[in-house]
């Protein structure tokens, strides 16, 4: 219900807003403005700016659209599919706005320029980082994936030269993740991030950040959390690749 033009002109406190709000739609629908302010650790007049950037003319507009949102996917959806599809169909919504598209270009023209591509992730990031680099070497863009929090860097800047780096992190706070972007960049490597969280450290200290904004699902302590949009986003911006000529310089 939030749509991603307007999440980017977000700062990093309403980002906080928008982060809690994403994870505990149900409780917030209760809340007063000064318990949503407290829970998320910031002031009314974030909370405000926020909902005045989502076009709402106040918190109780924003609260009511909340339940309005909810209701309508409840009727339309069972609850087992509607964890997937509804969240899945704003993706799709997003990915093809001008924004989104100028971003990817901007994400592809770094790595075209690349002579190698580290993807690194840990758990499920870290099939996705080896699936990714596969699926971009076959574009020609040299890609290894790098799963290890201790791989060693080499200590000569000069042999990373112009390397960039995708960090893949849900959440973005994923310390072997942070830790070994952090590493890169030390070492000289620019760092391109790809999380749901705009608001995150890998967000923070990255060079340029993709963020696809979708509710983490967990079960049990497990994040099953779909990771159809970090599939769809290394698939576009491997067939964004091999189309160069389309693509503004950065």
């Amino acid at each position: 219900m939030f749509p991603y033009a307007k999440l980017r002109t977000l700062n990093g406190l309403e980002s906080s807003v928008y982060t809690y709000i994403n994870q505990h739609q149900v409780e917030v629908e209760a809340m007063t403005i000064r318990e949503l302010a407290e829970k998320a650790h910031v002031s009314t007049t974030t909370i405000l700016r926020f909902a005045n950037k989502m076009g709402y003319e106040g918190y109780s507009e924003l609260r009511y659209a909340l339940k309005r949102h909810r209701s309508a996917l409840s009727e339309t959806v069972p609850l087992s599919d509607q964890d997937l599809s509804a969240p899945l169909a704003e993706f799709f919504e997003t990915v093809t706005t001008p924004e989104f598209s100028k971003l990817i270009d901007i994400a592809a023209t770094r790595l075209e320029r690349a002579p190698l591509v580290l993807l690194c992730g840990i758990g499920t990031g870290a099939a996705l980082a080896e699936y990714g680099a596969r699926f971009w070497s076959n574009t020609g863009t040299f890609s290894l994936a790098l799963t290890d929090p201790d791989y060693p860097f080499p200590d000569q800047t000069a042999v990373l030269k112009d390397t960039v780096m995708v960090a893949l992190s849900v959440s973005g706070e994923s310390q072997p993740v942070i830790d070994m972007a952090t590493r890169a960049q030390e070492a000289g490597v620019n760092v391109i991030a790809i999380t749901d969280h705009a608001d995150s450290t890998l967000s923070h200290l990255a060079d340029l950040v993709i963020t696809y904004y979708l509710p983490e699902l967990t079960r049990g302590g497990l994040n099953l959390t779909t990771q159809v949009p970090i599939i769809y986003l290394l698939e576009l911006i491997a067939h964004r690749l091999e189309q160069p000529h389309k693509r503004a310089s950065n």
